[in-house]
C-alpha cells in the first residue's frame, strides 16, 4: 500500500512539469510555423500556452504510467513556408528550444526559492512539495528536449536531420517514417533510449544549474 501511495505522490509531482513542458514545446512549433508563413497551427488554436490546446489525454496517461507519452502534434503545411527547407528546420528545433528556455527559467526560480523563502517554509511538507515540483519542471523540460532530438520519426530530431540533409521525399524518408515508431519502441523496450537519455540529461542538467548558480 505504501509503495502505491509513493508512486501516486511521485506522479503528482511531475504533472505540472508535464503540462508546462508539453505546452511550451508544441507552442514553439506552432508559433515558429506561423512566423514562417504557415497559419495552420494558428487556425487550429495551437499558438497558445494553454495546456488544453496541446494535451492528449492518452499521451499524458502513458507518460505518467510508463514514462513515454506525447502531446497533440502541431500540424504544419510546408507549402506555406517562405523558405521551406530552412523553415522546417526552424520549426523542428522550436519545441526543444522552448523546453531549454523553460528549464533555464525554472532553474532560476528554483534557485531563488531556495535562497529567498524562509527556512521554516522550505522545511515544511508544503515547502518541500513546492521545491520538488520546481525541480521536476526543470528535469522534465530537459528530458523532453533531449528525447525529441533523437533522429528517429516521429521525433523532432528526424525532421531536423531531414531538413539539414534535404531528405524529404526520398526513399529513406518514407522508409523511416513507416518503421520509425517500431524502431523507437524497440529501443525503449531494450533500454537503449534510457542509456542515451540518462548521461545526456545529467550533463545538461549540470550545465543548466551551473548557469543558474544552483548547487547539485
Amino acid at each position: 500500500m505504501s509503495s502505491i501511495l509513493s508512486f501516486i505522490v511521485e506522479r503528482l509531482y511531475v504533472i505540472p512539469g508535464i503540462l508546462i513542458g508539453l505546452s511550451v514545446h508544441e507552442y514553439g512549433h506552432a508559433k515558429v510555423a506561423q512566423m514562417c508563413g504557415d497559419k495552420t497551427g494558428e487556425y487550429q488554436g495551437r499558438v497558445s500556452l494553454d495546456p488544453r490546446a496541446h494535451i492528449d489525454p492518452v499521451g499524458i496517461i502513458a507518460l505518467l504510467l510508463v514514462g513515454f507519452g506525447w502531446g497533440k502534434p502541431v500540424m504544419i503545411d510546408p507549402r506555406q513556408f517562405r523558405h521551406p527547407r530552412r523553415d522546417q528546420i526552424l520549426v523542428g528545433l522550436a519545441g526543444v528550444f522552448n523546453n531549454l528556455i523553460c528549464a533555464l527559467v525554472f532553474a532560476f526560480v528554483y534557485r531563488f526559492a531556495l535562497q529567498l523563502l524562509p527556512r521554516t517554509f522550505l522545511a515544511s511538507t508544503f515547502g518541500g512539495v513546492v521545491v520538488n515540483i520546481l525541480l521536476e519542471i526543470v528535469v522534465i523540460n530537459l528530458s523532453l528536449m533531449i528525447f525529441n532530438l533523437i533522429p528517429i520519426p516521429p521525433l523532432d530530431g528526424f525532421g531536423v536531420v531531414c531538413g539539414i540533409f534535404n531528405l524529404y521525399g526520398t526513399k529513406f524518408y518514407w522508409y523511416a517514417r513507416r518503421y520509425g515508431m517500431i524502431v523507437l519502441i524497440i529501443m525503449m523496450y531494450f533500454g537503449i533510449t534510457g542509456n542515451i537519455l540518462r548521461p545526456a540529461l545529467s550533463a545538461v542538467l549540470r550545465l543548466v544549474f551551473s548557469i543558474a548558480s544552483v548547487g547539485l
